[in-house]
């Protein structure tokens, strides 16, 4: 059974996800959740929680353990790593931050709506840097780190295909 360290809002839980029956179960901190999942396109699912439901969008944010997830209005930043390897980091006294992106690039294909930064501006994480319209949705793409932008390769009209570069950082 794959198991996970998954850390949102600075709390971190133990996942262990197991499909049995057609259904997923997950075993969160030792509780038992069954789970139902139906899928809407390619990140967006229709999820059934212990007989509720939610629908789900989730994003990746580039090469590292860091997810994006849209649910009720409400993008939630969410680390998920393997269980062993994040008990392994742990006891070396590593950090689960990953190595700072030097680009961002399209995670899906879209059309530029609006470009928030230009080259030589400092930015904060979580700041704005664009928005991209996708199967009919505005998606706001947020820097993962602090850093100062140089150089932006869209300007608002762009279609972008996937992994596309967008905003590279210095």
């Amino acid at each position: 059974m794959p198991r996970y360290m998954v850390k949102v809002a600075g709390r971190e839980y133990d996942i262990e996800l197991e499909y049995r029956s057609e259904k997923y179960f997950a075993t969160v901190d030792g509780e038992e959740i069954e789970i139902d999942s139906f899928r809407l396109g390619e990140s967006r699912s229709v999820i059934l929680v212990d007989g509720k439901s939610l629908e789900v969008d989730v994003r990746s944010n580039g090469y590292d353990n860091l997810k994006t997830v849209f649910m009720r209005g409400q993008e939630i930043a969410v680390d998920i790593e393997d269980y062993n390897l994040a008990q392994l980091r742990k006891t070396a006294g590593m950090s689960s931050v990953g190595i700072v992106e030097k680009a961002v690039r399209a995670p899906m294909p879209g059309l530029i709506l609006d470009v928030k930064v230009e080259a030589g501006q400092k930015i904060a994480k979580n700041q704005p840097l664009l928005i991209i319209e996708a199967m009919k949705m505005e998606n706001i793409i947020k820097a993962t780190s602090d850093g100062v932008v140089k150089a932006v390769h869209v300007k608002g009209g762009t279609s972008v295909e996937k992994d596309d570069t967008l905003v590279e950082f210095e």
